[in-house]
């Protein structure tokens, strides 16, 4: 039941989001290849963790054929579709992880998570482990969560929005901070660089790429993508810097009351 929900909300954040016209033939092919692939993943895992049962398949497979059957529009999110499944970083100590079983898949993962009625996606990049959760680390409080992976992948944003801040500073080397609306906003920090178009004031659906994953700042770091979930009034003087940091786990996605 678990995959059935996980398939069919993230399907809900393509039909759902902002439609700037159809994707092309060949894009909806390839948006499907994923969820097929994604599928039968799930469906072949020896991880007693997240494997699901053999009653899911059908009602996955239901849902999902569903929702994306339709001769309307898909959000134009090119090849973006967030992992189903995270893992802790393998051979690393990652401060503050999420509950994850021996084979270090976190449990009770999901794409994605409600955060004031807003739908973000938990991890807005691809091929990557988690390196560090938030919270207390190194005597400061981590501030948002890490993403690494090998090699480096794009970062995208988590939903739709519009773009406050796209710059360059010592800390977030280049950032993308992102206006979902409700008093939700996002942060991407480190990028190698900020693709064309990513400039403050610009509006962006779910899945545009923002850029590289990389380790732009004043100091030396690894390859990764530092992102934030920002919750609170951004019409102050501190800007994104005077809102308040939140823990993206900490956002379960529910449905109904």
């Amino acid at each position: 039941m678990r995959l059935a929900v996980t398939l069919f909300l993230m399907a809900l954040g393509f039909v759902g989001g902002v439609y700037f016209g159809q994707t092309s033939t060949a894009d909806y092919a390839g948006m499907m290849d994923r969820f097929a692939g994604t599928i039968a993943d799930r469906l072949n895992s020896e991880d007693e963790e997240t494997a699901p049962s053999a009653a899911d398949e059908p009602a996955t497979l239901n849902l999902l054929g569903a929702v994306l059957d339709t001769d309307g529009p898909v959000p134009s999110s090119g090849s973006f579709v967030p992992e189903m499944r995270m893992q802790v970083c393998p051979r690393m100590t990652v401060s503050n992880a999420p509950v994850h079983g021996p084979e270090l898949w976190i449990s009770d993962y999901f794409p994605f998570v409600d955060v004031n009625g807003v739908t973000l996606a938990v991890a807005p990049t691809n091929g990557a482990c988690l390196s560090s959760g938030f919270g207390w680390r190194s005597g400061r409080v981590h501030k948002g969560v890490d993403f690494r992976a090998d090699p480096p992948g794009t970062v995208h944003a988590a939903a739709a929005g519009t773009i406050r801040e796209a710059g360059y500073r010592d800390d977030y080397g280049n950032y993308v901070v992102l206006d979902h609306g409700d008093g939700v906003f996002t942060r991407y920090a480190h990028l190698t660089r900020l693709e064309p178009g990513i400039e403050a004031g610009a509006d962006v659906p779910f899945g545009t790429l923002l850029g590289p994953m990389g380790n732009t700042a004043s100091y030396s770091i690894p390859v990764h993508l530092h992102y934030e979930v920002l919750l609170g009034d951004y019409e102050t003087q501190a800007r994104s810097f005077g809102l308040e940091a939140r823990n993206p786990f900490d956002f379960p996605y529910h449905v109904g009351d």
